[in-house]
C-alpha cells in the first residue's frame, strides 16, 4: 500500500520540498536505556518528562528485543533490518557487510537529506553505519548529553529545507559511569548521604571508569555492595536517563520548528543494562536475559498520517523490525532489500493482526569469559541464544554435555525477571521454541568480519567504555 506520496529512487534530489510529501524523520535511540527505567512504563521516579509527553500520543511496542546486548552489532541491525550473521556485526569493533544496505543509503537514494550524530566511542565510522550518511559527525561530546544536542542543532541548521532530513541522534549518557547532573541526584535521593552519593564510576580520557575502590570485575561479577548502596547506584543511573531526556526535549523542539506537522520520530535504544539481576551489575552483553535484551521502540507519526494514533502492542519484535517499518510508513514499501530479515509492523500501527512469530536475540563476544556462569565457549559457536515467542523464553548455550546445562525456559508473565528455570524435556513450549531457536542458530556461524583487530585507540575505546580493565 502507498501511505504518503513517493518520490521516485532517480531524480528526488531535484524535486522540491512541495512536490515530495514524505515526512523528516528523527531516530533517536539513548545508549543502555532500559524501559523499566521510563516514567512511562511506570518508573517511580521523573526520569523521563519530556518523553512520556511526547510519547503519550504515539504508538509503543512493549516487547522489543535487541538482538545482541552490545552497541555496534544492535545498531546495525536497527539501521539494516537484518539479525548480526548477515550484517556482520557480531562484535563492538567488526565493520558492516558492504553487501548490506543501510536505511541510510535507501533514503539518501531517494533524495532525504541525511545526518548522524553519535557519541559512542565504538561508533567511528570504520564500523560502516556511516554509509549513507552525508554528515556523520562522530563526536567527542562523550557522556554529555546537552553536547550531542549542541551538535546536532548545529547540523540541522545547516540542512537543506528544500529536502526531506533523515536525522538520527545517538546519546550515550545512561552507560557506565553513572555520573549525571547534581541538582538531579539530589532530587531523586534527597536523603541519601552515602557512599558514591555524587556518581558511580567517573569519566576518564583512558582506563576503566568503575570507582577506584571498586574495579570492574569486582564490581561487575561479585558485587559487593549492601542493597542500599545498590539501590542508590540505580537511583544515579536513572538520574543520567533524566539529564538525557531534558536534552532530548531542546532538540525535537528545534526539529518540530524545522518540520512542523511533516514529523516521523523513532525512539528506541540499542540495549538494556543488567542492575544485579542474575549476578551481573552494571554491564550488559554477557547474557540474553531481559534485563539487557529488552528495549524501548516507539513510533510517533505526523499527524495527517493515516496511521498516527496512540496505542501500545505486546506482540514481540525486535530492533531488525525498525527500517521495513519507516520504510512503509514514509511511503517506500518494498525498497528495502531481500536480506532484511524483519517485518513492517504497520500492520498492528493500523489497528490490524500481525501473526506473532518468534524473536532471537544472542549474547555478545565475552571480554570477561571466565566470570560468564554456564558459557561453554568464548567463540561465536559458544553464544547463548534465546527465542522469545508469547509469554515464554527459551535460552540455548551451546555447547555442553547434558540438556540441563544447555536449555533454560521461563514463563515471563509470572516470572518477568527469569528465576525460575521451567525446562523439561516433555515441556510443550520447550519442544515448540525448541525447533525454531535451533534453526535461527544454525545461521549463526562464524561471523565474516573475522577476529577484531584492536588498535590502541580502540583498546582505549573498550577500556573507557568499561568493556576491559585495566
Amino acid at each position: 500500500m502507498t501511505l504518503l506520496g513517493v518520490c521516485p529512487a532517480i531524480g528526488c534530489e531535484s524535486a522540491s520540498r512541495e512536490e515530495d510529501d514524505r515526512p523528516d524523520l528523527l531516530l533517536l535511540t539513548v545508549d543502555t536505556l532500559r524501559p523499566d527505567y521510563l516514567g512511562m512504563y511506570g518508573y517511580d521516579r521523573p526520569t523521563s518528562p519530556y518523553l512520556d509527553t511526547l510519547l503519550a500520543d504515539g504508538f509503543h511496542f512493549e516487547r522489543t528485543l535487541t538482538t545482541v546486548p552490545r552497541t555496534t552489532p544492535a545498531l546495525a541491525s536497527l539501521m539494516t533490518g537484518a539479525y548480526p550473521h548477515t550484517t556482520g556485526v557480531r562484535r563492538l569493533l567488526h565493520t558492516l557487510d558492504t553487501e548490506v544496505p543501510t536505511l541510510a543509503q535507501i533514503l539518501r537514494r531517494s533524495g532525504y537529506r541525511t545526518v548522524a550524530v553519535v557519541t559512542n566511542q565504538v561508533l567511528k565510522p570504520e564500523r560502516g553505519l556511516d554509509r549513507g550518511f552525508e554528515i556523520y559527525d562522530h563526536t567527542n561530546n562523550k557522556h554529555n548529553a546537552a553536547g550531542t544536542t549542541d551538535a546536532a542543532l548545529e547540523h540541522l541548521d545547516d540542512a537543506d529545507p528544500d529536502r526531506p532530513l533523515f536525522l538520527w541522534v545517538h546519546y550515550i549518557d545512561p552507560h557506565m559511569p553513572y555520573v549525571s547532573d547534581p541538582e538531579i541526584i539530589e532530587s531523586f535521593e534527597p536523603e541519601y548521604s552515602g557512599r558514591y552519593a555524587k556518581g558511580f564510576g567517573r569519566r576518564r580520557p583512558k582506563g576503566d571508569p568503575f570507582p577506584d575502590d571498586l574495579p570492574r570485575e569486582t564490581a561487575v561479577y561479585r558485587n559487593p555492595l549492601s542493597e542500599e548502596v545498590n539501590a542508590h547506584v540505580r537511583r544515579l543511573y536513572a538520574a543520567d536517563i533524566r539529564s538525557t531526556d531534558d536534552q532530548i526535549g531542546r532538540l525535537v523542539a528545534r526539529v518540530r520548528e524545522r518540520s512542523g506537522d511533516r514529523l516521523l520520530l523513532v525512539f528506541s535504544s540499542d540495549h538494556g543494562e543488567s542492575l544485579g539481576e542474575h549476578g551481573y551489575s552494571f554491564e550488559h552483553g554477557e547474557y540474553v536475559y531481559n534485563a539487557a535484551s529488552q528495549v524501548p521502540l516507539a513510533f510517533l507519526l505526523p499527524p495527517g498520517h493515516p496511521f498516527a494514533r496512540s496505542g501500545s502492542s505486546r506482540v514481540w519484535v525486535s530492533l531488525v523490525d525498525v527500517a521495513p517499518t519507516v520504510l512503509e510508513l514514509i511511503g517506500m514499501r518494498g525498497a528495502g532489500n531481500e536480506r532484511m530479515e524483519g517485518r513492517s509492523l504497520v500492520p498492528l500501527l493500523a489497528g490490524e493482526e500481525l501473526e506473532p512469530r518468534p524473536v532471537f536475540v544472542e549474547s555478545a563476544h565475552s571480554h570477561d569469559f571466565e566470570n560468564v556462569r554456564g558459557r561453554a565457549t568464548n567463540d561465536e559457536a559458544g553464544r547463548f541464544r534465546a527465542a522469545v515467542h508469547g509469554d515464554w523464553k527459551l535460552i540455548l548455550a551451546p555447547g555442553h554435555d547434558t540438556p540441563g546445562e544447555t536449555w533454560q525456559l521461563y514463563h515471563l508473565a509470572t516470572d518477568p525477571g527469569e528465576t525460575r528455570n521451567l525446562y523439561r524435556e516433555d515441556q510443550s513450549e520447550y519442544l515448540r521454541l525448541r525447533g525454531p531457536l535451533l534453526q535461527w542458530t544454525s545461521l549463526s556461524g562464524e561471523s565474516s568480519s573475522g577476529e577484531e583487530a584492536m588498535s590502541s585507540e580502540d583498546r582505549d575505546a573498550l577500556e573507557e567504555l568499561g568493556y576491559l580493565g585495566e
